[in-house]
C-alpha cells in the first residue's frame, strides 16, 4: 500500500528531561482522512511541524508520499500543505493580495495564480470578498481564508492543526464541509483535533496519541464496530421512591444510576449478557419496567476508556 505520510520511530526531544514524541509510527493511506487524537501536551503539533519541517526530529523518520522531509525537504515542501495552529494574517491585505504573495512563494506562474484565487476563494465562499481588507472579516471567514492558504498550490495532501479552534458552532460546521469538499476533490487529510465529534464526522480513521506515544489507531469504523454498550436506559411506570432507587443501585452487575423523574440511566460494564441478567433481576424485583434500551458508546466514550487502559499500563 503507498502512503501519503508515515512516520517511523519519530522521536522529538526538548533538552534532557522533555520527550514530546516517543517512537511515533504512524501511517496515513492516500485518499483518507484521519483524525489525530489526543489532550493537549499529546505531541499532535508537534508532529505536524516535523511533518512540515518546521521543525526536525531527534531521531526517526517521516516521509510525505515517500519523501524523506529531512532528506528531500524542497520535494516534501511542494507536495504538502498546512495549517499549522492558527496563522497570523495581515489585516491590511485583501484575499487577492495574500493568496498573490503565497502563489510567489510557491514559484506559481501569474496565470496559475489568478486561477487559483478564483478557484480557493469560489471553494470557501469568499469570492465577493477578493478585493476587500482582510481587517473587515469575521473570525469564520478568516479561517475560510487560511484554509484556502493551505489548498492554495494543489497539494495532494493537507495537514490541518485544530482547524476549528476557537470557532463558534456555525464557524465549525463551515469547516466541517469545506474539508469535506477537500477529501471530495482526492486530497489526502491528517488533522489534529481535541473535538472527537467533528472527528466522528469528517474522518474515516482516527490515531490516539497520549503522552507523546500512540495508543490506538483504527478505522472510525471498526471503532465503532467494537464499541461496547455503556448504558442501559430505563423507564419505569411510576417515578421510583427513595426507597426503589436505593434498592436499584444496590442491584447486582449496576455500577451507577442516574434518576430524572421515572427513566433510569444504568452504567453496567457493557456486556449483553450482563444487560440480560439485570433485566432479570429487576423484574424479580417487581419493578414495573414500560421500556428497556441499550445506549452506544460514542468515539468520546472510546477515547476515555483508552485513555483509562493507559494509565493502567503506566
Amino acid at each position: 500500500m503507498e502512503y501519503a505520510i508515515k512516520t517511523e520511530n519519530l522521536v522529538k526531544k526538548y533538552g534532557k528531561n522533555f520527550t514530546a514524541l516517543d517512537n511515533v509510527s504512524i501511517e496515513v493511506g492516500k485518499g483518507d482522512v484521519v483524525g489525530y487524537v489526543g489532550p493537549n501536551g499529546a505531541g499532535k503539533t508537534t508532529t505536524i511541524k516535523i511533518l512540515s519541517k518546521l521543525i526536525r526530529s531527534t531521531s526517526g523518520h517521516a516521509y510525505i508520499d515517500g519523501v524523506d522531509v529531512n532528506k528531500a525537504p524542497r520535494e516534501a515542501f511542494y507536495k504538502v500543505g498546512a495549517l499549522i495552529e492558527v496563522p497570523g494574517i495581515y489585516d491590511y491585505l485583501t484575499p487577492h493580495e495574500m493568496l498573490t504573495y503565497f502563489g510567489k512563494v510557491y514559484r506559481m506562474g501569474n496565470d496559475q495564480i489568478d486561477r487559483r484565487i478564483k478557484e480557493t476563494l469560489e471553494l470557501v465562499e469568499l469570492s465577493a470578498w477578493e478585493h476587500k481588507k482582510i481587517g473587515a472579516f469575521s473570525t469564520g471567514m478568516l479561517r475560510r481564508l487560511v484554509l484556502t492558504k493551505a489548498i492554495f498550490h494543489e497539494p495532494e495532501i493537507v495537514l490541518l492543526d485544530e482547524p476549528v479552534l476557537g470557532l463558534d458552532p456555525a464557524g465549525i460546521v463551515e469547516v466541517r464541509e469545506l474539508i469535506k469538499r477537500f477529501h471530495s476533490g482526492g486530497m489526502t487529510i491528517f488533522l489534529s483535533s481535541h473535538l472527537l465529534g467533528e472527528v466522528a464526522e469528517v474522518c474515516n480513521r482516527v490515531i490516539f496519541l497520549n503522552k507523546g506515544r500512540v495508543i490506538a489507531s483504527d478505522s472510525i469504523k471498526n471503532i465503532e464496530s467494537n464499541m461496547k454498550y455503556s448504558v442501559i436506559n430505563v423507564r419505569f411506570l411510576e417515578p421510583l421512591s427513595d426507597e426503589r432507587l436505593e434498592a436499584l443501585k444496590s442491584v447486582q452487575l449496576i455500577n451507577g444510576v442516574e434518576l430524572e423523574d421515572n427513566i433510569a440511566r444504568i452504567q453496567f460494564d457493557g456486556e449483553l449478557e450482563t444487560s440480560s441478567r439485570i433485566l432479570r433481576q429487576l423484574v424479580s424485583l417487581d419493578y414495573e419496567i414500560v421500556s428497556y434500551s441499550l445506549e452506544s458508546m460514542d468515539l468520546e466514550d472510546y477515547y476515555i476508556s483508552i485513555m483509562n487502559e493507559n494509565k493502567g499500563a503506566d
